[in-house]
């Protein structure tokens, strides 16, 4: 623990908070556990975060900008209908593997702070990318993008909070509502 103490920075803070965050879920991050978690006392912390606000506004950074990560290696050079499936695969596979951190985007308003929307701004883009493939104007992509976000991320919620009512059928749903998006896309090419 003196090692952490140590070493302790606001990039250290942040990862113990996603740490616990996956592995407990986000409510059982508070600055009282990550000062016991880093063997010191909670005011050490203020040297790094203001405050339980200022953590959670970093860990919703965090999980955008991984969000984005995953969306951008899956995607590649895919186009059209396999861009927006491997885009939903993507996101679904980071909301499996850090629920935690990804309910994090939740626990901070979306408009409000500098970062925090160019954070959001980000994954549309990245998803605006996603829909290049097909012929649609830059603002009919633009809120095709934003409308894919939002499907996704309910989705996805939905599965991380056990809110689906079958289950057994989840990747069923999701290439179901890839395949209803990707049609209502076409619908709207020039």
């Amino acid at each position: 623990m003196s090692d952490i103490r140590q070493r302790l920075s606001r990039g250290i803070v942040v990862e113990m908070a996603a740490v616990v965050a996956d592995a407990e879920g986000i409510d059982a991050v508070t600055l009282q556990r990550i000062a016991n978690d880093a063997g010191v006392k909670q005011p050490a912390l203020y040297r790094h975060v203001s405050g339980i606000e200022e953590l959670r506004m970093l860990l919703s950074l965090r999980a955008r900008d991984e969000l984005v990560r995953y969306l951008e290696t899956a995607i590649g050079g895919s186009l059209r209908d396999d861009a927006v499936l491997s885009a939903a695969r993507a996101w679904q596979k980071f909301v499996r593997e850090h629920p935690g951190l990804y309910s994090a985007t939740d626990r901070v308003p979306s408009v409000g702070d500098p970062d925090i929307e160019a954070s959001l701004s980000r994954v549309v883009i990245t998803l605006s990318n996603a829909l290049a493939g097909y012929r649609l104007t830059d603002d009919v992509r633009a809120h095709c993008a934003r409308s894919l976000r939002s499907a996704l991320h309910g989705f996805c919620v939905l599965e991380k909070d056990h809110g689906h009512p079958e289950p057994q059928a989840i990747d069923a749903g999701l290439n179901n509502l890839v395949e209803l998006f990707c049609r209502g896309i076409e619908t709207l090419e020039n």
